[in-house]
């Protein structure tokens, strides 16, 4: 076993342990533990010499973060993403605003009818595409299941890479939401209900708001009050090992500073973690560790594992109302 995976596997479980072991009552406590002795033995899987990280060489590890190599009807999906994200801005019509110059703008969608001075709660929605494509275009599709069960729900545009790095997506998300808090009354929304989703790289990235550290921003530090992660990858380590890191590029400390499992004590909120059962072997098992990491916290809201459900396929359950998942969000959001 490499000796940096061996440092990697030691500091995410006992960071996570020692941070969390002495605030949580006996019964947790012992859950907890045992949740992270299983990730340990996990990660201190045996190693052949080939290997990068795990059990995994480079082609396989190459092959897990790439979900095309698992879901054949993947441009179909993508496609999808867009004509439903199209009749659902016919349907519902939405207010397009700018938070900030460039890419940075938001659609707000809301019910037809708000009675005055009626504060909604608002789901903020970021778009995936590994870091560098799609936008708030592709991801209107779940706006009618919000609107028409009495809530707001935003569609968030921002820079891909190569037009910024991930630090400064994440910077414009950050933004996104500080405006949100500070105008989204104008719109009907409520400031003390706002929660976030975000699906695959929008995953990361939800993961990454979750785990800021808001009042350094200006703002109150449970100002998201919910969150809804699907699909996301939540500590960057194994994905800079990975072929990505072609593109992503970070440089010094930002891995650690853009991996939310690594600062999982800034979050002040219940989370719902989903995936599906047709993802990568990696995509399951970051989905896997943060929810374990979120119940000994006891911060996991519930988790989902959506049958006969392929990586891009899992979003499209927000499109249904009727879902499981919806049904959960809503109540969440209530």
């Amino acid at each position: 076993m490499p000796d940096g995976d061996i440092a990697y596997s030691a500091l995410r479980i006992g960071f996570v342990h020692l941070m969390y072991f002495t605030l949580l009552p006996n019964m947790k406590r012992r859950q907890f533990t045992a949740a992270l002795v299983g990730l340990l033995c996990l990660s201190s899987r045996a190693y052949g010499s080939g290997n990068v990280f795990l059990d995994y060489d480079q082609a396989a590890l190459d092959q897990a973060y790439d979900q095309r190599n698992w879901a054949p009807n993947f441009a179909e999906v993508i496609a999808r993403y867009r004509t439903d994200s199209a009749a659902a801005r016919a349907q519902f019509p939405p207010r397009t605003e700018h938070y900030g110059p460039g890419d940075e703008t938001l659609d707000i969608f809301s019910p037809p009818v708000t009675q005055p001075g009626r504060k909604l709660p608002v789901m903020v929605f970021v778009h995936g595409g590994a870091w560098r494509a799609l936008s708030k275009d592709d991801a209107s599709a779940p706006a009618g299941t919000f609107v028409s069960n009495g809530c707001l729900y935003v569609a968030l545009n921002f820079s891909n890479i190569p037009v910024v790095r991930l630090p400064e997506m994440a910077k414009q998300c950050q933004q996104a939401i500080l405006w949100l808090y500070a105008n989204i009354e104008r719109f009907g929304g409520d400031s003390n209900r706002i929660f976030v989703s975000g699906h695959s790289s929008g995953g990361h990235l939800c993961a990454v708001l979750l785990t800021t550290d808001w009042p350094s921003l200006g703002a109150p530090k449970d100002v998201i009050k919910g969150g809804v992660a699907m699909s996301g990858m939540y500590d960057l380590y194994p994905v800079m090992k990975s072929s990505r890191s072609s593109y992503i590029k970070l440089l010094g400390d930002e891995m650690a500073e853009l991996s939310p499992m690594r600062h999982l004590d800034k979050i002040r909120c219940p989370v719902i973690v989903v995936s599906g059962d047709k993802e990568s072997p990696e995509f399951k098992r970051q989905a896997a560790d943060f929810a374990t990491a979120l119940a000994g916290m006891g911060m996991l809201k519930q988790r989902f594992i959506l049958a006969d459900c392929n990586h891009f396929e899992v979003p499209e359950a927000l499109n249904n109302q009727r879902s499981p998942l919806s049904a959960a969000v809503l109540k969440m959001m209530s």
